[in-house]
This record gives structure tokens, C-alpha cells and sequence, in this order.
């Protein structure tokens, strides 16, 4: 069965004629009869029944009528979400996690809408282990993580470190023992150093999986927790947040990873580098802090 041979049945459904459906196709009408038959031959069923008015369905025709719009349908959305858009010379796909979007995945973004105008962008978003498999796949040509990659050859992997500085909602908020603590998992390394520097700490009463959701709940309740400087710097400039005074700091580690078999990975290679090089550039811009 092909999609051809589907469409060729609703032409002749919509027309009520063999002869009429070539015309609608632009075949001729031995093309029609011959797809019609290898579609009921695939099928060992009668579809179409003729007759002196024209042509109409079978129960058997009348079923497959049913999933023959679906397919199709389903076959034009394909073509529009994977397809190559017009004007475009080449597509990227990339892989984020959610909680990264706001300052990695958007600056991909951009990058790609400002600097590679003949290049489309698919982004999707996923955990860790969804982006390893997607990178080995072919899903995705490039992601971006807080735990590295572990990839065959063929593929480049970098990563950036980020500081997460400890901020509250007054300036005042005390570095231990704060009752409106809340604890962000940042992942391994930092829950381990963590636990080495707050060792006499209690059980936090809130704790978030998601930087940006901790963030929200910050910024609505009140309390103190570490955050990336650059989720948190607009805030600290607007005098929402304030960086606690005397706070040990931390650091994350950011991955990216991406696709280098030459040379038609020479494109995104560019891409990667001219990211991790604009990232550079933020932190140093947010080391104020």
C-alpha cells in the first residue's frame, strides 16, 4: 500500500468516476485502474464497485475511506514539521533540557535567526537521557545538558561552568539556618559539595528539581536558594533579588554536544563554537555579581 494508491481512491470517492479522477490526477485512466487494483490486490478486498452511473464503495471501501483521510492528513502534517522550509538551505535539530531554555537554548535560538538566515531550527525539549539517545539517533544534531554526554566517535562534546550564587528576597537573609530556605538540586556535584558545606543544615522545607521553578517560587513567597547568576541577574538588577553577602559560591557544569562528521558539519561546528564563545561572554558580563 502507498499513499499514491490512497489518494487515488479518495480522487475517485470525491469524483464518483474512474475516468473523472484521472482527469483530477492528471493520469490517465489506465494509471487510476492499475493503482486501484494493487491497492485491492495488497488488500484482497474489492473496494470500488462499477457501474453504468460511475463508481461507488463497498463496505470495505467505505472502511478504508475512514483511515485513508487520516493517513493522508497525518502525511501533510509530517511533510510540514520535518520538511525543509522554503528559502532554507539546511535544517538543525537540537536537544535542551526544559530547565535550561531561558539562558542556553533561547541564545541557540537566536544565534541561528541572526547569524545562519538560510537555516531552519527544530527544538525540542527532553531529559538527559532522551537527548543521548536522540544525539546517537540522528534525532538531534546538537544538545545542551547539566551531565555530559557519553557518545560514540563522530561527535563533539565541550561544557561551560556556570556560578550559582545564593540570593533571597531582602538582602538581610542570613547564609545558615534561614527558616525560608529553599534547596535546588543542580545536579550530583553540587548536592554533594553542598552537604559538605552546610553539613550542620536542616532538611530544607522546599526544594525544587528546576532552577526556574525555584525561581518562581522565590520571587512569589520569599526565602533564599542558589540560583545560576544568569537566571537571576535582571532580577538583581531590579532590585527583586538581592545576593546574600558572605554566601559560599558554587558552580555548575553546562555540556553541549553536537555532530562533526566532516565536512558537512562544518556549518554546525561554527555554530557550537560561536555558542559556548557568546556564553563565555555572558558570564564574564554577569561576574559582577
Amino acid at each position: 500500500m502507498n499513499l499514491v494508491a490512497l489518494k487515488t481512491l479518495l480522487a475517485i470517492i470525491e469524483t464518483g468516476s474512474l475516468i473523472k479522477a484521472a482527469e483530477q490526477l492528471n493520469v490517465t485512466q489506465s494509471t487510476v485502474t492499475a493503482r486501484l487494483q494493487s491497492l485491492e490486490s495488497h488488500l484482497g478486498q474489492k473496494l470500488v464497485q462499477r457501474n453504468k452511473t460511475g463508481a461507488s464503495l463497498t463496505a470495505s471501501g467505505i472502511k478504508l475511506k475512514r483511515y485513508a483521510e487520516v493517513i493522508l492528513e497525518l502525511w501533510r502534517q509530517a511533510q510540514a514539521e520535518a520538511g525543509l522550509p522554503p528559502g532554507m538551505a539546511g535544517i538543525y535539530h537540537m536537544g535542551c533540557l526544559p530547565d535550561l531554555w531561558p539562558q542556553y537554548g533561547q541564545v541557540m535560538v537566536d544565534l541561528v535567526r541572526l547569524y545562519k538566515k538560510q537555516t531552519a531550527l527544530n527544538s525540542w525539549p527532553g531529559l538527559h537521557q532522551d537527548m543521548q539517545g536522540w544525539l546517537e539517533s540522528g534525532v538531534v544534531d546538537i544538545a545542551i545538558s547539566t551531565s555530559p554526554f557519553s557518545l560514540s566517535q563522530g561527535f563533539a562534546t565541550d561544557h561551560l561552568e556556570e556560578d550559582l550564587v545564593l540570593v533571597g528576597d531582602r538582602p538581610d537573609r542570613p547564609v545558615r539556618f534561614d527558616q525560608g530556605y529553599i534547596y535546588v538540586d543542580h545536579g550530583v556535584d553540587y548536592a554533594r559539595e553542598h552537604i559538605s558545606e552546610f553539613s550542620d543544615a536542616d532538611v530544607a522545607r522546599m526544594s525544587f528539581g528546576s532552577a526556574l521553578w525555584a525561581k518562581d517560587y522565590l520571587l512569589a513567597n520569599g526565602g533564599s536558594c542558589y540560583l545560576p547568576t544568569a537566571l537571576i541577574a535582571e532580577e538583581c538588577k531590579t532590585k527583586q533579588l538581592y545576593l546574600i553577602k558572605n554566601a559560599p559560591r558554587f558552580t555548575r557544569r553546562i555540556y553541549l554536544a553536537w555532530h562533526q562528521n566532516e565536512p558537512s558539519s562544518k556549518p554546525l561546528i561554527s555554530l557550537s563554537r560561536q555558542f559556548l564563545d557568546e556564553m563565555k561572554n555572558r558570564f564574564e558580563a554577569h561576574s559582577v555579581l
